[in-house]
């Protein structure tokens, strides 16, 4: 059933200013069972302030549920709740996990964002112990408490992470408690209510324990704008009781790894290197201890002493504790388990603290504290002590702060006084608050359902730490400002073990990634912020290589001032005249990443005459910026192509007007050169086995030529990178950097791919040892597979080019080796169409071509260039009329063998299998023959969503019934899972061979088999919304977009998508629905495009016949969504604020805009009105320039 009126207002409707609570005074109107799934689950996450909130008023309602995610700088510490609190949220708008560690499994972390002046920490935590699993710097070897996989991290956090150890004396009762540690369930009278609570950039847990009558509160956060990382945990503890309650508390670390360790050094060898182990700065004052390894553990001649480690101080917050430098008195810290622990290895009991047979009362916290340290040869613990008394109802805060400082001087001269200073923790805790809710104020929404509102930030925020947040540098005085993407991390978490994540420590933190990851989430990028304008076209275009394959990974871009005069006049204003600025000379004469140059100035102790961020706009203005990537892979992936036309139409939705000067006209881009080339066929097919089995093996392997060329390459002084990473661009034979206009490489691109349609002319083979975005599908290629998702993929980039160059009526010039690759395909083309030659025979030929146009380019391009005229190019005419028309033949031949009676719901792979073949040679490296194949037999895999998915953007052309039925059809078939309502992955596999892929090693139902996976799920919904099916797009999300989703259920906040979830298939039905593999997917760019969609259509900027400039907002919002008074409130281009107003507040895709209203300012009295539902073309580019700072447009 549909969404009713009245799910998009109940958070308003059903309030009663009587004081019951939000939705729960209402349940009974309709009973549970009878009542609409989707309803239910609406209401289940509605539940944001009910449970005994007093009448507020309806205006205090909605700026609490306008609250979440974006709630007050300062949110309360979690109370107590008396009776049954069914919220879902709290009043910080942070997701509650009731009894978090008796729900299903769950991992997750705080973003590591600590500003673009701030140096990051990483966390992750688990609903287990006291939450976190593990935290540090960098990567997994620096963590401070040492990075878990996820299944390891359950079982050990309650014990090695963080610990809470009590002794609360009432009278003459003592009681000992281990708050959040797991213990049995023995009734709500003396069993502890724990709750973990969510937010955007803090995380906490809550234990209301009935035996002590103590509450225990853990807060987590990172402090922003700090010149080093940290952690801060910030315990509070409260009397719930009736009578003063005496405590002691250890509290803290039970295992702090020093600094200098890395982490395979601790899984593989942890007993040997705690002989390195020491904890400085403790003999005789125990408060501020520093934590190392005493000299680098490599087996080398070069013995290296560490300076660098962790630190950890901490407090009683409270203002008779502040001394008179206004800093806090300093908690004395264990760094010897024993002395609280004694023999008990496991951490699990502290023997010595707590009572036992030889000492009843166990010793006491003074009685500990004198006692000698051992601070050697033993992983240390970090661990606070102290004592205090609470009255019936005080709480005493205990702060305990862990991080990381250079040397120790840095960190007792500077960092301490800081951190120890009165109101620190509450200012830091506001600014981590604020910097989330800013960052992502660029998609800021207020409809009828804040569930939604504030899941689009979310993923704003999550889609950032994969792809990067875009911030301007180096620009004015006329200049276009640089983009620097900030904060992007590849997604390597507790449940992704396989991936190494990177937060540089550094300003303007940015970590490498995916190539496909990076793009795809940047797809908004123009959306959210115009002037991002052509820079990720541009970026990821030049990653692209003659042969049209491209790198695995993106690297943090480089500056370089290339001028040695701008250098000398640049640095003259840096620093003054000395040692200091010959300094600054020689670092921005070579290339720079702006955190890492502000890093080295730093270390080297310049003084700098200007602040910040005046230097940072000056040396990037001055300088060029070079994207940089790295090779770092055995083969190329298939589908990596497939993404460059999202960002080129992003940017034409947004610069209509530009399309043929940014095509043609604008700066040309370079060519990425990678040590790998693809093996010819008569390389990479053998001979398999002796029953005649021939596969691809070894497709792409290093050129001795090309490393030497690269080798040659890095040795230029005008070279911008390393080894590692660079630009490094393929030169033509004269030594120059080859470039060609962006539309040459859209045309390269898409010859180089039409070349490896399979020998039915359907899908893109799987000829470079990848497969495409499925990467579970690893064997495929092996079996000579094909994908149709990049042949769709490939017929848009195909008939957008065609278009564009038959719009323009404009030649382009391609490189010469191109060309007669180009000429060859095109005579081959009319031969197979003419019926003068086979299909397979066609295929062998352009594949003939297709190696010798490789080999021509392997290392050079020769320089010179063939222009094509329009007519002999085009899709009117031309080649790409031909290409377009051969692809259209493809998708027909590939619908045939659909397994639906109409033939609607696309394959997703074939596999061909090898029926002749002749020898022709052998491989060494594999000590196998290699063959020619002569004949092919096809077969197409069972069915996967992506095929359908990837095809309905072909179909926009088709009448909308077409598109509906191909829904329909998808619906019907059994990639729709009927239990949960979402779509599979796949089908069932049974039956496929184990060679597909890895897949086929995981059980149905989980991981790539079967699985709901989100990220394909939400773009074939993006997918429904572009084809124009609102109504089902709309229906389809109600149980398939994550904040609609039963937290229980789920197993997660509903604001975090994840990147699968289980199925009905899997066979443990209590976790069918429950997510995995948190937050950091595809899932988060979908869902932006999605939003981007809902608000203002695909296209907000066109041109009309004369070419001129306008706007339409064409939003797509279902009759739920709007509020109360009929209106909608979001970010236009991250900046415009856009109200729209409808009254009827029905399906706004039933409606029409009648009128804009335009404000230059919010105080703007006589704005500018324009009745029509379009804006003409100089307020559309006042718009675009975001010279309003409002618009209000009616609907009728």
């Amino acid at each position: 059933p549909a969404f009713t009126a009245r799910m998009s207002r109940m958070a308003y409707q059903e309030f009663e200013l009587s004081g019951s609570s939000l939705l729960g005074a209402h349940d009974s109107a309709l009973p549970t069972e009878q009542t609409p799934a989707p309803t239910r689950r609406a209401r289940q996450a509605f539940r944001l302030i009910s449970g005994g909130i007093a009448a507020v008023g309806v205006l205090a309602l909605l700026a609490v549920c306008s609250a979440i995610l974006s709630g007050p700088p300062q949110a309360p510490l979690a109370r107590l709740r008396e009776g049954d609190d069914t919220r879902t949220f709290d009043e910080s708008g942070r997701f509650i996990m009731r009894d978090f560690d008796r729900m299903k499994p769950m991992s997750s972390f705080l973003p590591g964002v600590a500003g673009l002046w701030g140096i990051p920490m990483w966390l992750f935590y688990v609903n287990r112990g006291q939450g976190v699993a593990t935290f540090g710097i960098e990567d997994k070897n620096g963590g401070i408490l040492m990075f878990q996989t996820a299944e390891k991290a359950y079982q050990v956090t309650p014990f090695n992470g963080f610990r809470t150890l009590l002794k609360v004396r009432r009278g003459e009762k003592t009681k000992e408690a281990q708050p959040f540690m797991p213990e049995q369930d023995y009734g709500k009278e003396t069993t502890p209510r724990r709750d973990m609570f969510i937010g955007t950039n803090e995380m906490e847990i809550e234990e209301a324990d009935p035996e002590t009558g103590i509450r225990t509160n853990a807060l987590y956060f990172t402090p922003p704008n700090e010149d080093f990382p940290a952690l801060v945990r910030r315990v509070t503890f409260t009397n719930v009781g009736t009578e003063t309650a005496d405590v002691e508390v250890i509290d803290g670390l039970a295992k702090l790894e020093p600094h200098g360790t890395t982490f395979g050094q601790l899984t593989a060898m942890g007993r040997t290197i705690e002989g390195w182990m020491h904890v400085y700065n403790f003999d005789k004052d125990h408060t501020r201890p520093f934590f190392h390894l005493v000299t680098t553990p490599a087996d080398t001649a070069d013995v290296a002493l560490v300076k660098a480690g962790h630190f950890v101080i901490g407090f009683i917050e409270s203002e008779d504790n502040v001394g008179e430098d206004s800093g806090h008195e300093l908690l004395d810290m264990i760094c010897d388990q024993q002395l609280v622990f004694g023999s008990d290895t496991t951490l699990s009991v502290p023997r010595r603290f707590f009572g036992s047979a030889s000492n009843s009362k166990g010793a006491s916290v003074s009685d500990i504290l004198k006692q000698p340290q051992s601070t050697t040869s033993r992983t240390p613990s970090a661990m606070a002590a102290t004592s205090f008394s609470l009255a019936p109802g005080e709480s005493k805060t205990m702060s305990i702060i862990y991080g990381h400082a250079p040397d120790l001087d840095a960190f007792l001269t500077d960092i301490a006084p800081q951190i120890v200073s009165k109101g620190y923790i509450s200012r830091k805790r506001t600014e981590a608050q604020a910097l989330t809710t800013e960052l992502t104020d660029r998609v800021y929404m207020s409809s009828g359902v804040p569930l939604m509102d504030n899941y689009v930030k979310q993923n704003y925020l999550d889609n950032a730490l994969r792809g990067g947040m875009p911030f301007e540098m180096g620009g004015g005085a006329g200049r276009k400002p640089k983009i620097y993407h900030a904060f992007s991390r590849i997604h390597g978490d507790l449940e992704r073990d396989y991936n190494n994540f990177l937060l540089q420590q550094t300003y303007f933190s940015q970590g490498p990634g995916n190539f496909r990851d990076v793009n795809q989430n940047r797809r908004c990028d123009v959306l959210q912020l115009p002037s991002v304008h052509d820079f990720n076209v541009r970026q990821f275009l030049s990653y692209v290589q003659a042969d049209g394959y491209n790198q695995l990974t993106v690297a943090t871009a480089f500056f370089k001032i290339n001028e040695p005069y701008l250098v000398r006049e640049v640095a003259s204003r840096l620093a003054a005249p000395g040692l200091g600025l010959e300094l600054v000379r020689d670092l921005l004469a070579q290339p720079f990443r702006p955190g890492q140059l502000f890093k080295d100035m730093q270390d080297a102790g310049i003084k700098l005459m200007l602040p910040r961020e005046e230097l940072l706009e000056l040396v990037t203005r001055y300088a060029d910026q070079v994207p940089a990537g790295q090779y770092a892979q055995n083969g190329f992936w298939t589908d990596h192509f497939t993404y460059n036309l999202d960002l080129v139409k992003n940017f034409l939705a947004v610069y209509p007007d530009e399309k043929e000067s940014m095509l043609w006209d604008s700066a040309p881009v370079p060519f990425f050169m990678s040590p790998g080339r693809v093996a010819n066929r008569e390389e990479k097919n053998m001979l398999a086995d002796n029953e005649g089995t021939v596969r691809q093996y070894d497709a792409v392997f290093e050129s001795p030529a090309k490393l030497a060329a690269l080798s040659q390459m890095w040795g230029d002084p005008n070279y911008v990178g390393d080894k590692l990473a660079g630009a490094m661009w393929q030169r033509t034979k004269a030594g120059g950097v080859m470039t060609v206009p962006i539309i040459s490489k859209l045309v390269l691109l898409a010859a180089n791919k039409f070349a490896i349609l399979d020998p039915l002319g359907m899908g893109v083979e799987m000829e470079a040892g990848k497969p495409g975005w499925n990467d579970a599908m690893n064997g495929l290629p092996g079996l000579f597979g094909s994908e149709m998702p990049s042949a769709f993929e490939l017929h848009e980039i195909v008939d957008f080019v065609g278009e564009a160059v038959d719009e323009a009526d404009r030649s382009v010039d391609v490189p010469e080796e191109l060309s007669v690759l180009m000429e060859a395909t095109s005579a081959l083309l009319d031969k197979v169409a003419g019926g003068k030659m086979d299909d397979f025979e066609y295929w062998d030929k352009v594949h003939d071509a297709l190696e010798d146009y490789r080999s021509a380019t392997e290392v050079t391009f020769t320089g010179k260039t063939v222009a094509w005229p329009a007519e002999a190019l085009g899709k009117r005419h031309g080649l790409f009329g031909k290409m377009h028309n051969r692809m259209d033949e493809g998708i027909k031949r590939a619908l045939s063998f659909a397994k639906d009676p109409a033939k609607k719901v696309s394959p997703t792979y074939f596999r061909f299998t090898v029926k002749s073949y002749e020898l022709v040679g052998y491989s060494a490296r594999r000590q196998l023959p290699t063959v020619k194949v002569k004949a092919f037999e096809p077969e197409a895999l069972p069915l996967f969503l992506e095929g359908p998915t990837r095809h309905l953007k072909t179909m926009k052309r088709h009448p909308k019934e077409d598109r509906a039925a191909v829904y329909q059809a998808v619906h019907n078939s059994t990639l729709h899972d009927n239990k949960l309502h979402m779509y599979k992955i796949s089908e069932s596999l049974a039956g496929q061979p184990f060679e597909v892929g890895r897949m086929m090693a995981f059980n149905p139902g989980w991981l790539e088999n079967e699985s709901v996976w989100m990220h394909m799920s939400y773009k074939w919904y993006l997918e429904l919304l572009r084809a124009g099916l609102f109504a089902e797009f709309y229906k389809e999300i109600q149980t398939g977009v994550a904040c609609f989703m039963d937290p229980k259920v789920f197993g997660r906040s509903p604001l975090e998508a994840a990147s699968f979830i289980v199925s009905s298939a899997f066979p443990e039905e209590q976790l069918h629905g429950s997510g995995f593999l948190a937050r950091l997917s595809g899932s988060t760019a979908e869902f932006l495009s999605m939003w981007n969609m809902m608000m203002f259509g695909e296209t907000p900027f066109s041109v009309d016949k004369d070419g001129a400039l306008q706007l339409t907002l064409m939003p797509a919002v279902a009759s739920w969504m709007w509020r109360e008074d009929g209106t909608i409130t979001f970010k236009f281009l991250g900046a415009v604020d856009v109200t729209y107003v409808y009254p009827a507040k029905k399906d706004s895709w039933t409606a029409s805009v009648a009128s804009y209203e335009l404000y230059a300012s919010k105080e703007d009295t006589d704005p500018v009105r324009i009745d029509s539902g379009v804006v003409p073309a100089k307020e559309a580019a006042a718009v675009r320039d975001l010279k309003y700072e409002a618009i209000t447009v009616t609907l009728e």
